[in-house]
């Protein structure tokens, strides 16, 4: 086999047509019509393009290679559309729109062919032992070489720079190993652009990864130093069951001679020529369309990978989300009974063994390996004579090694024959047949399947271009085995996206949800927690040991523990409550033990009139602990300081009170300290902790007082906080506070003076939009506070212009 000599033909536009000539260098393009007896068709990669001006008229050109179908004559229809182009992103998506293709007429929106297909698409540069030539350009010549990347430059992108640093004997240039196999009969298209400091012949060959076998070479082709487009086509001839590469013979550069090479795209010709796998939409026809979920898919329709809406969106039907590759379902909404086939997800198959180390691609049930028969149960006897002559659609997932004939026996019945083809092969596949159920045939009284596959004796060397191949556990590509996993039978003569089953099925005609994750799990028949499951809006679990109805009433532990309607809650004999049962919080509300600080909490501060002195007052602060029924002969107290996030314990502070000096070394550098004292009785540790803050009396100040303290019992906090505005220890009348100040307060939950609590001063609304609790003003003195607390609060009142100092009060449960 050889190199795709290809022709170019120069295609002008009418200097009277009006029309213009918007395409570019590495478009691929296309024409297709219907002249009355054929259908014409060309497909073209732009080379060049132009204006030729004569006579001051100008007429827009393209040069284009023909790659397939017929060349281009006179008094045709030169209309082309560019289908996508080689390098260039911003012009890979096209609309196609056809009516004589082959199952038109249908509307094409595709997009990112040349870069999802593509062999090789390097977007960065590595020596000769990196092995990833999609991603990377790989540069052979070892230490006589020097090689560098860059992303852009100008109107090129993707460049990698190679310079000759010594003299060698061996290969240097490019070699792109294909991540995928190629085969016989298509063609390899290399699109490039290369530019070198001197001008110097190259080459570019298509041979096998080991270097043994060739199948083509674009002999001595120049490069200049000017930007030229390449463009080389080579005839895959031989086996696809060997690997590709691809080389760029740049060993004729000279010592310290350099070469550019931008924009390197390797792709099938196939890839372009037959563009459906590139379909994002399709609206008409659906003859032709792949799904990797349905299989081929028929009839006319819209096709869609992705679907957004917005305000609103109405299925009638059935609504269903598969995983990230569009298998297995997660979410459905729908009919509850799709799927007939009893335990699809480990069914009862003679003739075939459990592969447990794979996978399958449903991501649900087991995969099993069989290479001749196999047979399998998928309903019951009962359930089989009640639908003799319905029709049922078939389906199941499998993975063939080579090409071979299929056919589906239902009791002794040919159903179906599906063929295999040498493109379907390496890859799962998902295969789906429908007929009407036949009368038995044989000594099976329930609904027996079995699979027949007769395997062709040619060489199985193709593989297909666009799959991906896995490995398995057999490493000849050609044995005759099949896999087969994910069964389905389901009402009708279409195929819908698979339902695991168990062994148990629900038969009801009923619409409903069910979810993979989130709690309810189990299958979609047979789901862990029930949904509605008395009919009267009811919520049970699989085993009936959890159930809660509309009413309220329910039960738990197997009605070991009942409540009604009104939440009476009934006890089985089967319960124990005893002292272990309760957590140390109950233990403690029973015994009645408390303890908390009590002192004052605010040093005032007045600097002397040299300004080079602090006086105190109080001089120190005296924490005592108030202790409730804490007689105990193991009783211990440990006082702490807060440093940080963390609370250290401050030596010999082990009594019942605690003496704070405003100069000590832990306040630092801050003008509050929260001291924490834990008390620990019968082996239970109470704690509690206050907040001591020094207050400078150096022009205006803020003193916080509240009418019922700072200390609330039962968690209920109800009380005013007053901001009283002092300047030079002075109060200031509200009046001039009004006129002349704003006030805010913020709110703290200690111990955490960090990130303010918010939000507390809105209303709350119940679910019918009623104010429950009304919103608080926090830009007035005065702060009314009615709300149940749950540990410590600090509330700290800012004045919002003039020399100001923040006085913080704290709320203590």
């Amino acid at each position: 086999m050889a190199v795709f000599s290809y022709r170019t033909f120069k295609i002008s536009l009418d200097p009277d047509s009006k029309k213009t000539q918007g395409l570019q260098t590495g478009d691929i393009v296309r024409r297709q019509y219907y002249d009355g007896r054929n259908v014409v068709y060309s497909l073209m990669c732009v080379l060049s393009y132009g204006v030729d001006t004569a006579n001051g008229i100008s007429s827009p050109y393209f040069i284009g290679a023909l790659l397939e179908g017929d060349a281009p004559q006179q008094n045709e229809l030169l209309d082309f559309v560019r289908i996508t182009n080689l390098f260039n992103q911003e012009r890979s998506g096209a609309l196609y729109l056809t009516a004589s293709d082959e199952e038109s007429p249908f509307m094409d929106v595709i997009d990112g062919i040349a870069k999802n297909c593509s062999l090789c698409w390097p977007i960065s540069v590595a020596g000769e032992d990196y092995i990833d030539s999609f991603s990377q350009y790989v540069v052979i010549g070892g230490n006589a070489v020097e090689f560098s990347y860059a992303k852009s430059s100008l109107e090129y992108s993707r460049i990698c720079k190679i310079k000759r640093i010594s003299s060698s004997d061996g290969f240097i240039g490019l070699k792109q190993n294909f991540y995928q196999y190629v085969a016989n009969p298509n063609m390899v298209l290399v699109s490039f652009r290369i530019k070198t400091t001197s001008p110097v012949s190259i080459n570019g060959s298509l041979e096998y990864v080991d270097g043994e076998t060739v199948d083509g070479v674009c002999e001595a082709d120049t490069a200049t130093n000017d930007w030229e487009y390449k463009f080389l086509a080579i005839i895959v001839g031989r086996s696809g069951r060997h690997l590709r590469t691809f080389k760029l013979d740049l060993s004729n550069l000279d010592v310290n001679e350099e070469a550019w090479i931008a924009d390197l795209n390797i792709i099938l010709l196939s890839s372009i020529s037959n563009f459906q796998d590139a379909s994002k939409i399709r609206i008409g026809k659906l003859n032709g369309v792949i799904d990797p979920v349905f299989g081929r898919l028929n009839g006319y329709g819209s096709y869609l990978q992705k679907l957004y809406a917005s305000q609103a969106a109405h299925i009638s039907g059935t609504l269903t989300a598969g995983d990230e590759n569009g298998f297995g379902a997660t979410f459905y909404a729908g009919k509850i009974h799709r799927n007939s086939f009893i335990n699809s997800i480990e069914p009862v198959v003679v003739g075939a063994t459990a592969s447990n180390d794979i996978s399958s691609p449903t991501g649900a049930g087991k995969v099993y390996k069989a290479s001749g028969v196999i047979e399998m149960i998928a309903q019951t006897e009962a359930w089989y004579n009640s639908r003799i002559g319905n029709p049922y659609c078939f389906s199941f997932w499998g993975y063939f090694k080579k090409p071979c004939t299929l056919s589906i026996v239902q009791n002794s019945n040919v159903a179906a024959t599906i063929v295999i083809d040498p493109q379907d092969t390496h890859s799962w596949i998902r295969l789906h047949a429908a007929w009407d159920l036949a009368v038995s045939r044989n000594a099976y009284s329930d609904l027996h399947f079995s699979l027949v596959p007769v395997f062709s004796d040619a060489e199985s060397d193709s593989i297909s271009d666009d799959a991906e191949v896995i490995e398995l556990d057999d490493p000849i590509p050609d044995e005759a085995v099949f896999y087969f996993s994910s069964p389905q039978l389901e009402s009708g003569k279409l195929v819908t996206q698979y339902q695991p089953t168990d062994n148990v099925l629900n038969y009801t005609d009923e619409y409903g949800a069910w979810f993979n994750r989130g709690g309810i799990g189990g299958t979609m028949q047979n789901p862990l927690l029930k949904m509605n499951f008395d009919g009267e809006g009811g919520i049970g679990t699989r085993s009936g040991s959890l159930v809660l109805k509309q009413d309220g009433s329910g039960y738990l532990a197997n009605r070991n523990i009942l409540w009604d309607a009104n939440g009476n809650v009934t006890f089985g004999e089967g319960v124990v409550l005893n002292w272990d049962n309760l957590g140390d919080d109950a233990k403690e509300m029973f015994n009645g033990r408390s303890m908390k600080i009590i002192g004052q909490d605010t040093f005032s501060v007045f600097v002397s009139s040299a300004g080079d002195s602090f006086v105190y007052s109080p001089l120190t602060i005296e924490l005592s602990l108030e202790e409730q029924n804490m007689e105990s002969e193991t009783i211990t107290r440990q006082w702490y300081y807060l440093s940080g996030d963390t609370y250290i314990p401050i030596v010999g502070s082990t009594g019942s009170s605690f003496i704070v000096d405003p100069n000590a070394a832990m306040w630092g550098d801050d003008s509050v300290l929260t001291i924490k004292c834990v008390v620990t009785c019968d082996n239970i540790d109470f704690v509690d902790t206050v907040t001591i803050k020094k207050l400078l009396i150096d022009g205006y100040s803020v003193e916080v007082v509240s009418n019922k303290g700072q200390a609330f019992q039962n968690g209920e906090c109800n009380t005013v906080l007053n901001a009283n505005i002092f300047f030079k220890g002075r109060l200031v009348s509200p009046a001039y506070v009004a006129e002349n100040f704003n006030v805010i307060w913020h709110k703290y939950h200690l111990p955490d003076i960090t990130n303010e609590v918010q939000g507390w001063w809105e209303a709350e609304l119940d679910e019918q939009g009623n104010i429950v609790k009304p919103a608080i003003d926090r830009t007035s003195p005065t702060l009314n506070l009615d709300y149940v607390i749950d540990g410590q609060d600090l509330y700290v009142c800012e004045l919002l212009s003039g020399s100001m100092s923040v006085y913080g009060f704290p709320i203590v449960f």
